[in-house]
């Protein structure tokens, strides 16, 4: 199986500190939704089990909200990161926080990459 190459097998915990920045915040809320549903679609292909059609199409569309949200949380994050009022050990949390969820977002896309080169190779 060609997805075992990017399976994890321990999940990614999602930062248990807040920022107190509120973009920030819900940019790596709707991170680790995103992870959570790829992680969870990547458990049950890994054991072998095979996911109804109807929810796989209700997982993609909800994952394609969740992906339309962080691109419309993006612009503020960077603003709010960069221009607020915000205490320094904020900032330096908000960008801690960031990376975790880097890391979500490469697994995520990564996933997502073979899963769509593996279907293309199955053709």
């Amino acid at each position: 199986m060609p997805l075992q190459s990017f399976s994890q097998n321990k999940r990614q915990l999602k930062p248990k500190r807040p920022s107190k920045i509120e973009s920030a915040d819900k940019f790596v809320d709707l991170t680790y939704n995103l992870y959570h549903k790829v992680y969870v679609h990547d458990s049950l292909t890994q054991v072998g089990i095979e996911i109804p059609s109807d929810l796989e199409s209700e997982l993609l569309e909800s994952a394609q909200n969740d992906i339309d949200e962080l691109f419309q949380v993006l612009p503020d994050v960077i603003d709010d990161i960069g221009n607020s009022g915000a205490s320094f050990v904020n900032k330096g949390r908000a960008t801690l926080n960031l990376n975790k969820s880097k890391k979500a977002l490469k697994y995520c896309a990564l996933y997502v990459k073979e899963m769509v080169v593996g279907t293309k190779e199955e053709e």
